[in-house]
C-alpha cells in the first residue's frame, strides 16, 4: 500500500493571516461628479406675448376691465356720439331757423265789399266793409293772429277810410281763414271817381288799394315763437260802389316784416 505524502506545515502568521478577514481601505478624499440637466430653450417667444402678457396682468390689477384697448374704443364711440350730437342740433338749428323763423307768408284775397252809408250827402263819411280769406302755406308752423292791426283804404294815393284796430279774425285767430276789415271814412276829401261809383255809377271801373297789417306769431303745436308783422297789400278794381260791389279784378301780395 502506497504512502501519502502529508502536506509541509503552515507557519504560524500565515495560518493567522488566512484566518482573519481581509480589510478594505477607502482611498481618502474621494470626490462624485453629479451632471444634472439644464433647461432647454425650443424657441424664442414672439414680441405679441410681452403685449398680451402686459395686458392680462392689467386686466388682473383693474378688476377684469380691459387696458388700452378699451379706452381707445371708448374714446372712438364718445367722440362719435359728440359728433353725431353735433350734427343732430346743426340739423335742428337750420330747420328752426328755416320753417319756424322764416314761415312763408299767407296769401289772401278779397271775397266781398261793400259800402255802408253810400247815399250820404257827406261822402267822406262812408264805411268801407272788407271780407278776406287767407291759406297759409306751410304745413309745420301755424298762425296766430292778435289784436291791434291796422288797415287803409286809398284811391290812386288818396286816403277813403282807415281802421285803427282790425280786431281778431272770425274764427278764432289760430290759421284764420276769414277776415273781416271795416274801415271808417271821414276826415278827407272824397275823389270824383269815387264819388260817382258812390251814386251808383258803373261806367267807369273804380281803383282801391287796401292796406292791411296784422300781428301774428309763429307756433309749432302748442309752442310760441317769433312774433312778426304780416303787412298784406291788395289792388282791386270795382264797378260802381254800393251795397253789393262786384269785384273785377285784385291782386293781393303779403309779407312778413319786423
Amino acid at each position: 500500500m502506497a504512502e501519502r505524502a502529508l502536506p509541509p506545515p503552515v507557519p504560524e502568521q500565515a495560518s493567522a493571516a488566512l484566518a482573519a478577514p481581509r480589510q478594505l481601505r477607502a482611498p481618502p478624499h474621494q470626490t462624485y461628479v453629479v451632471k444634472v440637466q439644464k433647461d432647454q430653450i425650443y424657441r424664442v417667444p414672439p414680441p405679441e406675448n410681452a403685449y398680451l402678457a402686459e395686458r392680462y396682468r392689467a386686466e388682473r390689477a383693474g378688476g377684469g376691465k380691459s387696458g388700452g384697448g378699451s379706452s381707445c374704443s371708448t374714446t372712438l364711440l364718445l367722440t362719435l356720439g359728440l359728433a353725431a350730437a353735433a350734427v343732430l342740433l346743426l340739423g335742428a338749428s337750420v330747420w328752426l331757423s328755416v320753417v319756424v323763423m322764416r314761415p312763408a307768408p299767407p296769401s289772401f284775397s278779397v271775397n266781398r265789399l261793400s259800402a255802408r252809408n253810400a247815399s250820404a250827402q257827406r261822402h267822406a263819411e262812408v264805411d268801407y266793409d272788407f271780407f278776406l280769406t287767407a291759406i297759409n302755406p306751410n304745413k309745420v308752423t301755424a298762425l296766430w293772429y292778435k289784436d291791434g292791426g291796422t288797415a287803409r283804404l286809398l284811391h290812386q294815393g288818396t286816403a277813403l277810410a282807415k281802421a285803427a284796430d282790425v280786431g281778431t279774425p272770425e274764427d278764432g285767430g289760430v290759421d284764420a281763414k276769414d277776415f273781416n276789415v271795416l274801415l271808417h271814412g271821414g276826415g278827407h276829401a272824397t275823389p270824383k271817381a269815387v264819388e260817382k261809383a258812390l251814386r251808383g255809377s258803373k261806367k267807369e271801373a273804380v281803383a282801391l288799394e287796401l292796406a292791411v297789417e296784422f300781428p301774428v306769431q309763429v307756433h309749432v303745436g302748442a309752442l310760441a315763437f317769433a312774433a312778426k308783422r304780416l303787412a298784406v297789400a291788395c289792388e282791386i278794381r270795382t264797378a260802381g260802389l254800393g251795397k253789393h260791389v262786384h269785384i273785377s279784378s285784385q291782386k293781393c301780395r303779403s309779407s312778413f316784416g319786423k
